[in-house]
């Protein structure tokens, strides 16, 4: 069977990784109302009417180029507009849409269509932005979502599929990629650390599998979370560690329910300074090629 790729893309907290939680069905996309919490593409696989569908969640691509880090990611959201199958275009009600409008040029820069998808519809019931948008991006029409009341979700997936028979779209071969879920594992940790530090935490922390093992009926994962700081450290251990126990419970949970196998998992903290700009740990973690 092959796979067609989509890709998803638009600027950060518009949804992207809610959708594809929504799409696949699974919690496997990490999710966090933070800006650019998303900081890999990773790839997650829906068989929908027979069809072998993998959705691409990308980095938010209204993120500045301030460091390696931020630089990266804007590169892995980039990379795939060439490659992808289908491209939908996510984005929000809102007072302007100058980064759509950026993104939009990119993808005519590398000859591609994408269908144009807004998220949060139940915000602006009015639809004031609706002419603002479709003038903007000189779009015709659009499809209207809501992933949070569960409206239009069927309607895209017809969309989808008429445009891949419309562009008669065959897609690729199927590849087993080990690496996506290693990512995939790295970013539900992170959300995992997102949700239990709340605000104490700053956008510094990333996550490492230093080792994933396979066994007969379960796997083993050992993880660092690095800081750039000793009282970051301080803040994800907690009081008698009770902070990196609850980050270990709520990660393995997400782990298992997405390996949907036993999962026995370790932590570790490592503090590791301006690692934003280390070229050589950025690509360790996946950020970086």
């Amino acid at each position: 069977m092959k796979k067609i790729k989509i890709l998803i893309v638009g600027k950060s907290n518009v949804g992207k990784s809610s959708l594809i939680n929504y799409f696949t069905n699974n919690h496997t996309a990490l999710v966090s109302n933070k800006l650019h919490s998303t900081r890999i593409s990773t790839s997650h696989p829906k068989i929908y009417n027979n069809t072998h569908f993998e959705f691409i969640d990308t980095p938010g691509a209204s993120i500045e180029d301030n460091n390696l880090l931020s630089k990266a990611m804007k590169s892995n959201a980039s990379k795939h507009i060439t490659s992808a199958d289908l491209i939908i275009l996510l984005t929000q009600p809102q007072a302007k849409y100058d980064f759509e409008l950026k993104i939009h040029n990119q993808i005519k820069e590398n000859n591609k269509e994408y269908i144009l998808c807004v998220n949060k519809t139940d915000l602006d019931i009015c639809e004031e932005y609706k002419d603002r948008l479709l003038q903007t991006l000189k779009k015709s029409s659009a499809s209207f979502i809501s992933v949070k009341e569960s409206v239009g979700i069927d309607t895209l997936y017809e969309l989808i599929q008429q445009q891949i028979h419309k562009n008669n779209i065959n897609g690729s071969e199927l590849i087993d990629d080990k690496k996506n879920s290693i990512k995939i594992i790295q970013e539900l940790i992170r959300e995992s650390v997102i949700k239990r530090t709340n605000k104490e935490l700053p956008y510094e922390s990333a996550v490492y599998v230093s080792e994933y093992v396979e066994q007969a009926k379960s796997v083993s994962i050992k993880a660092d979370i690095i800081v750039s700081k000793d009282n970051h450290k301080k803040i994800i251990i907690g009081k008698k560690g009770q902070m990196i126990k609850s980050i270990g419970i709520n990660s393995r949970e997400l782990i298992e329910n997405y390996l949907n196998i036993k999962t026995h998992l370790s932590l570790f903290v490592v503090v590791k300074v301006n690692w934003k700009n280390n070229s050589s740990l950025l690509k360790d973690i996946g950020y970086m090629e």
